[in-house]
């Protein structure tokens, strides 16, 4: 167990020539030092008795800080021992320096915006970034503690979004949002497990089925032959679907980043941008089409297969502003093809997605190669399946969908 104990450290003297007064902690028969924050000149310390001497004009005060101090760094040591956590006098004082400093709800989530932008996470910073704006909205711009934020907050936030017709499937991701703001503040020693509300508020029972959007493979083949102009946008939103479908439901994002360097012998190998996953996908007849479509932008600079990024963008926030905004465009010249094709519900990319799934699944194919939850639940539970089976099962099996 670890050991505490005041102490002036004469060894370093600040400005204005006094020492700072320090708790010293042995752990292992190594120590390290813990600045209080407060001084005291070698004349009016007490070094028998480690403290201010009684002569000292603020006596009262610093022995008054100084105990609650040495009582927090003693409740910490009590709180690993209790738990059982393996720690060295290193890592004590980190922890100890972290749940010492005061922050807020809204300061500390733009500390984690801020390193998810300078880590290139932009996606995951605008969702961060999209949880603040609507707090600040809630609260009028005033701050909180995480102490504020409590089963009844909790409940009076969801009220508000029902009452402007927000779905509970995206008051979920905001409710999400903020249990990982208490995670990570826990984590990080800045509050206390105590004050955590989501053992009490439930986050699933937001949690609603979306209403399947499937395409059978008549309506794919409706898509496919749908007769539309070369270098037309509605001619590449019907590509993008199309290839998404074929190559093994694609995310749009993934199929931006493909280059032609990603491709050798009609197979596609690529890195998937939201979980780091190596995928090698051998390309069915239809993809293969598609790609000698855009054989015209072969020689471009960026190398880039889709006409999606360009070399003008080159930051991750500019990467990640211009792929949302192509979406969005995409997905509007879907609704076209939709009405022409007779299809009767909202097209968009993300239904290329759930169909290769889904006409994989009534094709026969088992859920432990390709489970239906693709894209719908957990989609890690998927990749788990796909991860055990070969590249040539996989390939076999996906042509089910032609």
């Amino acid at each position: 167990m670890a050991s505490t104990k005041v102490l002036l450290r004469v060894a370093k003297t600040l400005k204005n020539g006094e020492h700072p007064i320090v708790i010293r902690v042995i752990k292992d028969r190594k120590s390290k030092f813990i600045f209080t924050g407060q001084s005291c000149h070698p004349e009016l310390w007490d070094f028998k008795n480690n403290k201010p001497k009684s002569k000292h004009p603020n006596k009262l005060m610093l022995e008054l800080y100084i105990s609650k101090k040495t009582i927090e760094a003693q409740n910490l040591i009590l709180e690993f021992e209790n738990n059982n956590e393996v720690y060295s006098s290193d890592s004590f004082k980190k922890v100890f320096k972290a749940s010492s400093k005061k922050t807020t709800v809204f300061k500390f989530c733009q500390q984690i915006i801020d390193n998810l932008i300078i880590r290139d996470k932009i996606g995951n910073a605008n969702v961060y970034k999209d949880c603040l704006r609507t707090l600040k909205n809630f609260r009028n711009n005033s701050d909180l503690n995480f102490s504020d934020i409590d089963v009844s907050f909790l409940n009076k936030f969801e009220q508000d979004f029902s009452k402007r017709g927000v779905s509970n499937n995206s008051i979920s991701v905001y409710m999400r949002t903020i249990r990982s703001l208490f995670n990570k503040a826990i984590s990080e020693r800045f509050i206390k497990k105590g004050i955590y509300p989501f053992d009490e508020y439930k986050v699933s029972k937001l949690n609603t089925a979306t209403e399947k959007r499937a395409l059978t493979k008549l309506q794919i083949d409706k898509i496919k032959t749908l007769e539309l102009l070369d270098g037309t946008k509605i001619k590449d939103a019907k590509n993008y679907f199309l290839f998404s479908y074929y190559a093994w439901g694609m995310n749009f994002t993934d199929m931006a980043f493909v280059k032609w360097e990603n491709l050798n012998s009609n197979r596609l190998k690529y890195i998937r941008a939201k979980t780091g996953k190596t995928y090698n996908i051998g390309l069915l007849e239809p993809a293969i089409e598609i790609l000698n479509y855009y054989e015209q932008f072969k020689k471009s600079k960026t190398g880039y297969v889709f006409p999606i990024l360009n070399d003008t963008h080159k930051t991750a926030t500019q990467i990640d502003n211009r792929i949302a905004k192509m979406n969005k465009a995409i997905n509007k010249q879907l609704k076209d093809i939709a009405k022409k094709t007779n299809i009767d519900f909202k097209l968009t990319t993300y239904v290329a997605r759930h169909s290769y799934a889904t006409i994989m699944k009534r094709g026969g194919i088992s859920t432990s190669i390709i489970s239906e939850s693709l894209g719908h639940g957990n989609e890690k539970t998927t990749q788990v399946y796909l991860d055990s089976f070969e590249n040539n099962v996989l390939d076999e099996a996906s042509k089910t969908i032609l």
